[in-house]
């Protein structure tokens, strides 16, 4: 997103990478290989390796684009941001665990008076009350993985089985009124909103589309999510449209999410947006243009 605006030349890029040859890390200025966040005896010296590097490249912006980084990034943004001028642009830990547990984003929607899909933890689910097909896909998980649409019974007992700490939803509309919606939020408040039309291929956003005849519900909801959610800085809503056009958010993504270049190509470039109102306090005005976008495959030649 940096890279592709007018402003590149005004920003020295520091990647982070837990494994070598990463396409990102060749579009850095510099790239450093952290130490395995996922083994938990890797905790503190993960930490003093990104303190260390923050204050050594004078890094005063830290951005996260991978969901397991979130819980450490929000549980130590005070003593980054303490020990360092860096400013790490993360939710608070409540978000956070709002967004990555499926069942308490709907917790999180009904509590809080907001449109939201019928779910159920199987333990306290009547299933001779459910509407068939019904999703079942784990609490926590990504890119749709582990999630499968079922329509019968017999079916959704076995799916059950093999599925890790399940929950059971109702199947709101179909592949056509999917959206992928990104959020900025400053202060406690919205300062902006975008949401994509989108069709999925391997669990990840294939094609989008962008209009400028959005909803105003969809918008209403986007509003209203956000004003009780309280993010900081980007998050990323996932949505269906159900057959009465109410929107029903499923999937919450608290973080810079993978479509986050791609609303760049349609002018929503947040990253610049961010950049410029959490550094230089200026207001980055958005110029939205209709269109369609895809997302294919590239090589580039390293040396």
């Amino acid at each position: 997103s940096i890279r592709n605006s007018p402003y590149k030349r005004d920003y020295k890029l520091i990647g982070f990478d837990y494994f070598p040859d990463t396409v990102g890390s060749f579009w850095c200025h510099k790239n450093y290989i952290l130490p395995d966040i996922l083994r938990k005896e890797n905790e503190q010296e993960w930490l003093e390796e990104i303190v260390s590097i923050i204050k050594k490249d004078k890094i005063e912006l830290l951005f996260i684009g991978v969901d397991f980084e979130l819980p450490l990034f929000s549980k130590y943004k005070s003593r980054i941001e303490k020990e360092s001028n860096c400013l790490v642009v993360v939710s608070d830990e409540r978000v956070i665990s709002i967004g990555n547990d499926k069942f308490k984003t709907f917790q999180f929607l009904k509590e809080n008076g907001l449109y939201y899909p019928e779910t159920y933890e199987p333990e306290s689910c009547d299933f001779s009350m459910l509407t068939f097909p019904v999703i079942v896909k784990p609490k926590v998980g990504a890119r749709s993985v582990g999630v499968s649409i079922v329509d019968s019974l017999d079916k959704l007992e076995e799916v059950l089985k093999n599925t890790q700490d399940p929950i059971i939803q109702e199947y709101v509309g179909d592949d056509n009124t999917e959206y992928t919606c990104g959020v900025i939020s400053l202060d406690g408040e919205l300062k902006h909103s975008i949401a994509l039309n989108r069709t999925l291929k391997a669990g990840n956003t294939h094609l989008s589309s962008f209009s400028n005849d959005t909803p105003d519900i969809v918008k209403q909801y986007l509003k209203d999510i956000t004003d009780e959610l309280k993010p900081f800085g980007s998050c990323n809503y996932q949505l269906r449209v159900d057959t009465q056009g109410i929107p029903k958010l499923f999937e919450i993504n608290a973080r810079h999410s993978g479509t986050t270049y791609m609303r760049s190509l349609f002018g929503y470039n947040e990253i610049i947006y961010l950049l410029k109102k959490l550094l230089d306090d200026e207001e980055y005005v958005f110029n939205l243009k209709e269109g369609r976008a895809i997302r294919y495959f590239e090589e580039q030649l390293i040396k």
